[in-house]
């Protein structure tokens, strides 16, 4: 089954493209699905995945955030932001996508599944309209990472007072994606901490959407968001009764290789979250539905999500 893509208006007027894959009309309907892809990729890559929710009876839906996929090919500005907070901003689109859905699908069970920085966004989000979900699902989020985070701030609050927030950074770029790959030495490609998988590496190196060059303010914003969202604040202001599954590999540097993710779902727990189911996998990197046990994982969260959602 393949998906479309249409174009919504944000409520600042700014277009956004999003992919939409509609249920499998052979199976009954459970739900709606929308996945927040993470910082540098874009929706198109979480397709398998969406698949195999359509399967399931999810219809699926997915934007390309600011400055990334798509979205960004419209005005052929590729990692271009000049607003005053990217994640306000993109959230707002998220939850304009959310009008859509549920326009289309009304009285429908309602699940966010956030990846890397869309885990950021969607625990940002749940903040908000947290009362409307139904699951929340975070695939490789992070805790802040004290040290390095602190460092990022500063550099990235100074440069950005002196050049303004819509130009890039070589520096920043470098420490985003560079600090990472560092854990893998020798590296075979710039990319081996997202996944095990060589194949799933060499198709996101080759992807014509990737993006690493971004301006000042995303940088900025996803560093000083991943210290907010990790205050006692955001975890109280998250649901009690919500369903959270929170997935990870004990080799993801964004996850402090497991200590810093494992902080995170402690966190939920120590602010009385209800239902919290938190999966490790030994040896998987970033990209845990890209690993060598992407078949094992995506069965896993299926079957975590189905046991919550009746059709």
């Amino acid at each position: 089954m393949h998906y479309n893509t249409d174009i919504l208006k944000s409520t600042d007027g700014e277009s956004i493209c999003y992919y939409k894959w509609e249920a499998n009309p052979k199976t009954p309907f459970r739900g709606l699905v929308q996945i927040a892809h993470g910082l540098g990729e874009h929706a198109g890559r979480y397709d398998d995945m969406a698949h195999r929710l359509q399967e399931e009876g999810y219809a699926v839906y997915a934007n390309d955030h600011r400055a990334h996929g798509k979205t960004a090919e419209m005005k052929q500005l590729f990692g271009f932001y000049d607003g005053k907070e990217y994640f306000e901003d993109c959230v707002e689109d998220m939850y304009a996508l959310t009008e859509i859905m549920k326009s289309e699908h009304p009285q429908s069970k309602f699940i966010l599944f956030g990846h890397s920085m869309g885990s950021l966004l969607s625990r940002k989000y749940v903040t908000q309209y947290g009362d409307e979900l139904d699951a929340l699902i975070l695939s490789g989020t992070a805790s802040f990472i004290k040290g390095l985070g602190n460092i990022g701030l500063v550099t990235a609050t100074t440069v950005t007072a002196i050049r303004g927030r819509a130009r890039g950074n070589e520096f920043l770029k470098s420490f985003f994606f560079g600090e990472f790959n560092k854990k893998f030495k020798p590296n075979r490609t710039k990319l081996d901490w997202i996944s095990s998988d060589e194949k799933q590496v060499d198709l996101f190196a080759k992807d014509p959407y990737r993006v690493e060059d971004f301006s000042l303010g995303v940088f900025l914003d996803v560093i000083k968001n991943s210290k907010v969202l990790n205050k006692p604040e955001a975890f109280k202001a998250t649901p009690k009764g919500l369903p959270i599954l929170i997935f990870s590999g004990d080799k993801d540097p964004v996850g402090e290789m497991g200590k810093g993710v494992t902080r995170v779902a402690k966190q939920y727990q120590r602010h009385g979250m209800k239902d919290l189911t938190f999966n490790l996998y030994e040896g998987g990197r970033h990209e845990m539905l890209n690993e060598t046990n992407a078949e094992a994982v995506k069965k896993n969260l299926l079957d975590w999500l189905n046991a919550r959602i009746q059709d």
